[in-house]
């Protein structure tokens, strides 16, 4: 488990589980929207009727070191892959570390859940990969 220490959550779903890796013992309810514009609806509504629990928002990720072979790996893992009412992002792990962090800065929700929908993606390194390009940010921010 990497050392972020950033405010945004983070899962994972492996071998049907709900993990979290950011090690976080705070309730949480997780989303799942079309868009970023009807996550942050569903999330301010659920922020408002309990602000206890965090709002965690599924999304469907393909990553590799470019776009292209990516895109590649959501055509291989077939058009089902990543399903239609689900936030999806195909591209690099530093792209998917900014959506995040842009996520939460806009107060889209309070983390995210990676759901790998490419071959050969296992979800527990692609978290943990992401949780340190985001403590990178921090710290780049922070210097």
């Amino acid at each position: 488990m990497c050392t972020y220490r950033g405010g945004v959550r983070l899962f994972v779903v492996e071998a049907g589980d709900w993990i979290e890796l950011t090690g976080d013992d705070r309730p949480a309810t997780r989303i799942s929207a079309p868009d970023l514009a009807a996550a942050r609806r569903i999330s301010s509504g659920l922020k408002s009727d309990d602000g206890a629990a965090s709002v965690i928002l599924d999304v469907a990720v393909a990553v590799a070191a470019d776009y292209r072979s990516a895109r590649g790996s959501l055509s291989v893992a077939g058009p089902e892959a990543g399903a239609a009412a689900q936030v999806r992002y195909v591209g690099t792990v530093d792209g998917l570390a900014g959506l995040i962090a842009d996520i939460e800065a806009a107060g889209v929700a309070d983390g995210v859940t990676l759901i790998p929908v490419g071959p050969d993606q296992e979800p527990r390194v692609l978290g943990d990969d992401v949780l340190r390009r985001l403590a990178l940010r921090s710290s780049a921010r922070a210097s």
